[in-house]
């Protein structure tokens, strides 16, 4: 029998000592009516979040507004901020409930969570109630507490870490002059509440929690900005999750004075970066600094389909993914799929995109999701055919996306998109992840498909000149296919390679690439392989300005395409082979050569092709001053581009429209066509581009008298040059804009 805290064991059999302990922090603890724990002390960022929550939280706009939001509910990830935003603005809204604040931590991801009769007892004990006249049953509880809270003044309530709306629903008041302020891991969807769903911080409002804990702890701690760099790096290791940065600021207090870097290359070296994120001790609310466990227990919650589902999402290539992708890491259906993503959106795994057709899982449930699917686990097999599966796909969709990208031939693969749009469409919203999926050809058992994709996107990549990303895809093929000993595709990468090389300008890398290529065709007898490698050298040759060994070369290649009955790369030959030979002046045969690049290309359905071969003609009819010809080139090249979303082509046309007017004497037509170019230009980053048209804006204008207008061009156009990179160009057009 208990009388109160006092119990009578009188009457009792007892095998061994008894020992009496008072046990502490199992329940909810007893709050008084201003009893919040503390704000947080390194609180940052979350402005916008503070806002929405801060209007609602105004009991005083209740009989004014029809929109009265009884619960606001604060969800996310654990470790994600919930508590800490909740408390923040929790102090900062007291002064407008003069019934006071309730409190009560309900502890839902513990293993013995607080029960709603457990809260509302201490509810009603900090409402002033006393123990002995509580009544026993449990409605009745609840009846008495909404009395004595309709009794008050308004009462902000809040309940943190509730895990299902059966925690708050016993727990809500009578009357909506109070409000309610919940935060939990799940969405809680039954509720008609106020939904706030945090997300990591951004990268300046994490590095500013960082500078501030470590400032706190030690004002005269100045290695956050010693070392900014290192601290940027900390914090996206971190994933800009506030319990992560709080255990990394709280070993950087540890381990001073030693520098933020190696805790950074601490981090990076760590087989398992969330099993490194601890630290000693507990934060200021009690809590561990350890991380992998806030995530073991939202996963350990998942049934097995949805663990599953998990685990195979976090094999995608980027924390980005579609409704495809999950359907070919899971095998689920697309049509039952979207329902299984929400149910881990519904715990926070997972974030639906605004659109709702992509979904990010954060980069730290993807390391932890990785160590319960490593290679060392039972669960490696499942991983590898997931990955494996969405190669296929990939692969598929790939071929048949890149047959709009080429001339119009027959295929022996699906056509899975209606149009050259649709498909221009899915390579961009999957461009990152095709290209962090080929270089899966690092595992042996990932090589067949990653390498076949690789070479099919190989022509988006030049298209939408990603010309960095090809030489990343590339060399993942190159390295693969060498140590798989497959000569043939070693050849192909080398070709796809120096492509990439001589795109970005690197032009020696470009020629040994190509005679390594050329070599390994010779080697196989692949008479295809010789002609490219040809075609490719004499491009290298044209650009080192080798004018006359580039035409022989091209020319070689152009008589070999021709031999073998293929007419696609005939015509890239025959395109290449004109810029040489307007080189030597031979104007009439370049434009012979570009003429019949053309003709071919249109006959082909090759139309971006065909655009580019209209541009090379009109350039080298301006050199035989066949001005009204050029300009009907250059208009065929804009419309084309144009229509085949070819905006670095478009723009070109466009410059080289304005510099052919400003050659016939027609400045305004001349500037319409370069303020055309530059906002292309400009909207894609060129700003070489940008600065060689705004020099040519500046030159008009000043030709035209227009000396203001000219001086604000020339320090455009600087401007461009500096964000190129180029200083001698920069300080040219600031000399003249002086």
């Amino acid at each position: 029998m208990g009388d109160g805290d006092r119990y009578d064991f009188r009457g009792s059999t007892f095998h061994g000592p008894v020992i009496g302990r008072a046990e502490h922090g199992r329940g909810p603890g007893f709050t008084a009516m201003s009893a919040l724990p503390a704000p947080p002390t390194a609180f940052t960022g979350r402005e916008q979040h503070v806002r929405a929550l801060l209007d609602v939280l105004d009991p005083d706009n209740t009989e004014t507004r029809t929109d009265t939001v009884l619960i606001s509910a604060v969800g996310g990830l654990g470790g994600v901020g919930k508590t800490a935003l909740a408390l923040h603005v929790a102090h900062a809204a007291r002064a407008r409930f003069p019934g006071g604040t309730l409190f009560v931590d309900m502890r839902g991801y513990d293993d013995a969570p607080t029960a709603p009769e457990q809260a509302v007892e201490s509810f009603l004990t900090a409402l002033g109630i006393g123990r002995e006249n509580l009544p026993s049953a449990p409605e009745e509880l609840y009846a008495l507490y909404r009395s004595a809270l309709d009794s008050r003044g308004s009462v902000l309530i809040m309940l943190d870490n509730v895990s299902d709306a059966a925690q708050v629903v016993p727990l809500l008041p009578g009357s909506t002059r109070h409000r309610v302020l919940v935060t939990s891991r799940e969405s809680l969807d039954s509720l008609t509440a106020r939904s706030i769903s945090l997300d990591s911080l951004s990268q300046d409002e994490a590095v500013a929690l960082v500078e501030r804990a470590l400032r706190i702890s030690d004002p005269d701690d100045s290695r956050a900005s010693a070392e900014p760099d290192a601290v940027r790096q900390l914090v996206d290791l971190c994933g800009r999750l506030p319990l992560a940065l709080q255990i990394a600021a709280a070993q950087l207090r540890r381990r001073k004075p030693r520098a933020v870097s190696t805790l950074v290359t601490d981090l990076e070296a760590a087989i398992d970066r969330v099993r490194a994120l601890r630290a000693p001790g507990k934060d200021q609310y009690d809590r561990d600094l350890v991380l992998r466990p806030v995530f073991d227990v939202t996963y350990e919650r998942l049934d097995a389909d949805q663990a599953r589902l998990f685990r195979l999402l976090a094999q995608a290539p980027t924390s980005d993914f579609g409704q495809l992708t999950a359907a070919a890491l899971s095998r689920i259906p697309q049509a039952d799929v979207v329902e299984r993503l929400e149910d881990l959106a519904a715990v926070f795994l997972i974030n639906p995109s605004p659109g709702g057709d992509r979904w990010v899982m954060h980069d730290l449930l993807r390391v932890y999701a990785a160590t319960l699917s490593g290679a060392e686990t039972a669960l490696a097999e499942e991983a590898t055919d997931a990955r494996n599966s969405l190669l296929q796909e990939f692969f598929l969709r790939a071929v048949s996306a890149d047959q709009y990208l080429h001339a119009k031939r027959p295929g022996t693969f699906p056509v899975l998109f209606p149009d050259r749009d649709s498909a221009l469409a899915w390579l961009d919203s999957e461009h990152a992840s095709l290209v962090k999926a080929v270089l899966w050809t690092e595992k042996a058992e990932h090589s067949k498909f990653a390498t076949a994709l690789g070479m099919c996107i190989n022509q988006y990549l030049q298209l939408q000149r990603h010309f960095i990303d090809g030489v990343l895809v590339a060399e993942a093929m190159l390295r693969a296919a060498r140590r798989d000993g497959d000569r043939e595709t070693q050849m192909l990468s080398l070709t796809s390679l120096g492509d990439a090389q001589h795109q970005l300008g690197h032009d020696y890398e470009a020629a040994i690439a190509h005679t390594q290529s050329l070599r390994l065709a010779y080697s196989l007898g692949d008479l295809s392989g010789q002609a490219t490698s040809w075609s490719n050298l004499g491009i290298c040759m044209y650009k080192w300005e080798q004018y006359e060994i580039a035409a022989q070369m091209l020319e070689r290649a152009q008589g070999m395409f021709s031999h073998l009955g293929d007419q696609y790369r005939e015509a890239l030959a025959w395109n290449s082979l004109g810029a040489p030979l307007q080189a030597l002046q031979r104007f009439d045969e370049a434009a012979d050569a570009h003429k019949n690049a053309q003709k071919t290309f249109h006959r082909l359905g090759a139309r971006q092709r065909e655009a580019m071969a209209w541009l090379n003609l009109g350039t080298a009819l301006v050199e035989v001053s066949r001005f009204e010809e050029a300009a009907n080139a250059y208009q065929e090249a804009v419309d084309l581009f144009t229509e085949e979303h070819d905006r670095h082509g478009e723009a070109t046309a466009w410059k080289n429209i304005g510099f052919l007017r400003t050659t016939l004497r027609e400045p305004e037509t001349a500037l319409e066509a370069f303020r055309r170019s530059e906002s292309i230009f400009t909207e894609l980053g060129e700003w070489h581009d940008v600065g060689v048209v705004r020099w040519s804006i500046a030159l008009l204008h000043e030709e035209r008298g227009g000396l203001l207008d000219a001086r604000t061009a020339w320090a455009s156009a600087a401007d461009a040059y500096d964000l190129a990179g180029d200083e001698e160009l920069a300080t040219e057009a600031r000399q003249h804009a002086e």
